[in-house]
C-alpha cells in the first residue's frame, strides 16, 4: 500500500519536474557515496556536516537553558573529605581479629576433645 492510498499529502520528491530542470539540476550527494579521486572533498564534507551539527547541539541547549533555568547546573557544595586511616591500622586490626578466631578454634576443640 502506498503512502498516496491513505490519503497523505504528496511530498516534493513525487512531483515530476521538467526535462531540462532534471538535466540541469545536478544529482543531490550523500556522505556514503564514492567517488574516485575525490576524498578531500569528502573529508570536507563530513567535517562542515558534524559542525553544522554541533552548532545545532549548541543552539538547542542554549534554548534549554533560556527555557529551562531550572536545568541549569548548580555548585555542589564541598564535601568535606574523611581523614583516611592508615593501611597499617587495617592491617593490625585483621591480623588480631584472626588471631582471636584461631585462639577461639582451637579452645572449642580443646574442650570438647578433652
Amino acid at each position: 500500500m502506498s503512502g498516496h492510498d491513505l490519503g497523505s499529502l504528496p511530498s516534493i520528491h513525487d512531483q515530476k519536474l521538467p526535462p531540462e530542470a532534471a538535466a540541469a539540476a545536478p544529482p543531490r550527494r550523500r556522505a556514503t557515496d564514492r567517488v574516485a579521486g575525490d576524498f578531500g572533498a569528502l573529508m570536507r564534507f563530513e567535517e562542515e556536516q558534524l559542525a553544522r551539527e554541533f552548532a545545532d547541539i549548541e543552539h538547542a541547549s542554549a534554548a534549554l537553558r533560556l527555557g529551562e533555568p531550572s536545568l541549569r547546573p548548580t555548585p555542589k557544595p564541598a564535601v568535606p573529605m574523611r581523614k583516611a586511616r592508615p593501611l597499617w591500622f587495617l592491617i593490625g586490626v585483621l591480623w588480631l581479629s584472626t588471631a582471636i578466631v584461631t585462639v577461639g578454634a582451637m579452645a572449642a576443640i580443646a574442650t570438647l576433645a578433652g
